[in-house]
């Protein structure tokens, strides 16, 4: 009988069935200083991370690791919740920026160093309870539970898992983020990066970024985060013509806006429908954007929907999807898209990025990010094209299809944490088949 693996996921995510099982309570402070302040004030938390979700769900199927989980999550009535279920261990903690003293820290002061020494004391604490060989991290650039693993004994391997990169000179530049917290958050992953004895991801740039000006040393490996959604021909009935959707619409939505006004002023009677969280000073832009083409009207916001399923369920309610990037390779909202039958509409983020969606076939529709004509230009080709749009859209199936199900890029998991335990006790290289995309 194969020996399992004692591994810990140290991971940020929310879906429905967790949200039920932990007794969640708001601090009533914070609730009262948030009210003076009309902020909205609730314990409900919207699903995130979908990646570590999937990936949960194959790992339920393995019989040769005992996972582990850690993970915080808001507004835990205690400092420690842990249960098990279908063979998983969950220990979620609360994090210090839901203690009353560390939230008014952070208003007054704005730190732009916070150790979080909190956390990564019960970050620590856990994982020496458990006593795990490998702690996979999911996310270098989230100080608030990445820096956790700065701590962990020698003896213990670490796989950083990149989720993006904010050492990409791309991200600053990019990314719609204070210079002081980038600065503070691409140190913190750098730190990460030169702790880990592995890192994590499949995307070219990273790995040439991390080797060249990070860490010339670093092993790393080919491992995917676990995104893939199901194929599905659905069909339902449209109610609108676009959609943008994103976890947080911060990101992109400014180019979305100006491209859907440009081709608004010649095709008056589009659509589009968002999907997504915002915050005050992104409305305030788009809001701008939105008065200077007089499109307000067209619009409907849906904010952040509570659970995966409905997103997919409310974007499968318009005809196409208009998802421009800045800076990420791809977006896991693409491949939704497609997985649902969407003809996408998006910017070119290089040979290695959006570009490689149309290798084998034309799977989406690319212009030069900023150039909000040419993106608007697309749009109206998809929107006047129905053989365009037919056609992109059975590409994307047939490309969703042809990808490598969770259930694979799981299992690469167990073969690298197999690899990376055998290499290290004996010293030996990881055989290619881990390292080379």
């Amino acid at each position: 009988m194969v020996k399992k693996i004692k591994v810990v996921w140290l991971c940020h995510f929310s879906n429905a069935f967790v949200h039920e099982k932990l007794d969640l309570h708001y601090n009533r402070m914070i609730g009262l200083v948030k009210r003076i302040a009309h902020k909205p004030v609730s314990t409900k938390v919207s699903e995130f991370s979908n990646w570590i979700s999937n990936g949960i769900h194959e790992f339920e199927k393995f019989d040769d690791v005992e996972l582990h989980i850690i993970s915080p999550y808001p507004n835990l009535k205690e400092r420690v919740q842990e249960f098990e279920d279908n063979g998983i261990c969950y220990h979620f903690f609360r994090s210090e920026d839901d203690d009353f003293d560390v939230f008014m820290y952070k208003k007054l002061f704005h730190p732009t160093n916070y150790s979080y020494k909190r956390n990564c004391k019960v970050i620590s604490h856990l994982i020496k309870r458990i006593n795990p060989v490998i702690v996979h991290l999911f996310g270098a650039e989230n100080p608030h539970y990445a820096l956790g693993v700065l701590g962990i004994n020698d003896n213990i391997i670490i796989i950083a898992q990149l989720q993006t990169l904010m050492n990409d000179p791309a991200f600053k530049d990019n990314y719609p983020i204070s210079n002081s917290e980038y600065y503070y958050r691409a140190a913190v992953e750098h730190r990460i990066i030169m702790k880990a004895n592995f890192i994590g991801t499949t995307v070219k740039k990273y790995r040439q970024i991390i080797q060249k000006d990070i860490k010339p040393t670093a092993i790393i490996l080919n491992t995917l985060l676990v995104l893939n959604e199901p194929v599905t021909k659905i069909h339902c009935d449209k109610q609108f013509d676009f959609v943008y959707f994103s976890a947080n619409i911060n990101k992109a939505a400014d180019l979305a806006f100006e491209a859907f006004g440009i081709a608004f002023q010649h095709s008056p009677n589009i659509t589009m429908d968002v999907i997504g969280a915002y915050d005050t000073e992104t409305m305030q832009s788009l809001e701008i954007i939105m008065s200077k083409y007089g499109i307000k009207h067209a619009i409907t916001f849906e904010g952040r929907l509570p659970s995966h399923d409905d997103v997919l369920k409310q974007i499968r309610k318009s005809r196409f999807a208009l998802l421009p990037l800045k800076i990420d390779i791809t977006s896991g909202t693409i491949r939704e898209a497609m997985s649902n039958g969407l003809p996408v509409v998006t910017t070119d983020t290089g040979e290695l990025g959006t570009q490689t969606l149309n290798v084998k076939r034309q799977n989406v529709l690319i212009s030069t990010i900023g150039d909000h004509n040419a993106l608007a230009a697309n749009m109206l080709r998809i929107l006047e094209d129905d053989v365009l749009a037919n056609t992109l859209r059975e590409n994307s199936y047939q490309t969703r299809i042809e990808e490598k199900s969770n259930e694979v890029i799981a299992k690469r998991y167990v073969d690298a944490y197999r690899c990376c335990l055998d290499c290290t006790r004996d010293n030996l290289p990881l055989p290619k088949e881990i390292t080379e995309v």
